[in-house]
């Protein structure tokens, strides 16, 4: 036994500890990361801000509404609410949504506005690192850029950031009239 006293000894112990413990790693910087929606309107790719879509869902059976604009489909049921589905594609002057295996409909988180998005297709969540994936989009010509705040460039493909809020209160959006 050691003739050292149990204060000395523990000290010692903690001493050789130190010396064979590896550091702890340095703490990393974690990216800003943006999240959104991915969805397709004709050959344009786009996201919408989660906070802007309640949910996302197979385009229900719906009616027409009688002297209203193409672009309007009709309003379908959907768990007891009535839902005004408006076709985007042709909102925006493209070819209209072809309601098969891929066509959604992007229910919009507006406060008293009960409207979805008829789009081509739905990619799912999308993650872009905000300091490194943001693009300027100034020069596109698209009828859909007047409410797309900002891009995103992953793959070769630009996502455009979808302001739903813009679209709701732009005036061609609010007059549904034929």
């Amino acid at each position: 036994m050691s003739s050292q006293d149990p204060f000395s000894l523990l000290q010692q112990m903690q001493a050789d500890t130190l010396m064979v413990t590896p550091d702890l790693p340095e703490e990393a910087q974690v990216a800003n990361m943006w999240s959104g929606i991915g969805f397709r309107v004709g050959n344009v790719h786009l996201l919408a801000p989660l906070d802007q879509v309640t949910e996302v869902l197979r385009c229900p059976e719906y009616t027409l509404v009688p002297g209203t604009r193409s672009w309007l489909r009709g309003i379908a049921n959907v768990r007891g609410n009535l839902i005004t589905i408006v076709d985007m594609s042709e909102f925006f002057g493209k070819e209209p949504v072809i309601l098969d295996d891929r066509a959604r409909l992007m229910v919009m988180n507006i406060e008293e506005l009960n409207t979805a998005l008829l789009v081509n297709d739905v990619f799912g969540l999308r993650h872009f690192d905000e300091d490194e994936d943001k693009r300027n989009i100034s020069g596109l010509d698209d009828p859909v850029d007047a409410h797309i705040t900002g891009a995103f460039l992953r793959d070769n493909i630009l996502w455009g950031v979808f302001d739903m809020h813009s679209l709701a209160e732009s005036a061609g959006f609010q007059h549904v009239g034929a």
